[in-house]
């Protein structure tokens, strides 16, 4: 038997799009049975900056330096770098924009506006 994928969904529970982000993980995993979600409350254990890194890589801030203000609320202070980000996220976790969906494996990551858009990174499990 296949293994089944692991996806990391950084969330706020009190967000009500987060937590319609969850329910349609969830219920996508219940359905294919093909992967499981590690939720993590990013508000109790904030993304180091390694991950935020590697989630901006994943993104391909390079060629779509858009990313920079769409991984962020629109609140926060305006990034143009990795390092921008890493040090407005460390400084302050509640400006990260979520949900956000994360597969390590691959080197996939959603940004969860609309809800919906999570479901992009199960399509292919």
């Amino acid at each position: 038997m296949a293994s089944r994928a692991t996806i990391t969904l950084f969330h706020n529970p009190k967000c009500s799009t987060s937590r319609n982000a969850a329910k349609l993980l969830a219920e996508a995993s219940d359905s294919t049975n093909t992967f499981t979600i590690d939720t993590i409350e990013y508000l109790k254990h904030p993304l180091t900056k390694g991950q935020i890194k590697d989630i901006l890589g994943f993104l391909d801030v390079e060629h779509h330096p858009e990313v920079y203000s769409e991984f962020l609320r629109k609140d926060a202070p305006k990034a143009e770098t990795v390092e921008q980000v890493q040090e407005i996220l460390v400084n302050d976790p509640t400006m990260l924009q979520r949900p956000l969906v994360v597969d390590w494996e691959k080197k996939k990551a959603v940004i969860g506006r609309p809800a919906e858009a999570v479901l992009d990174i199960v399509k292919d499990l």
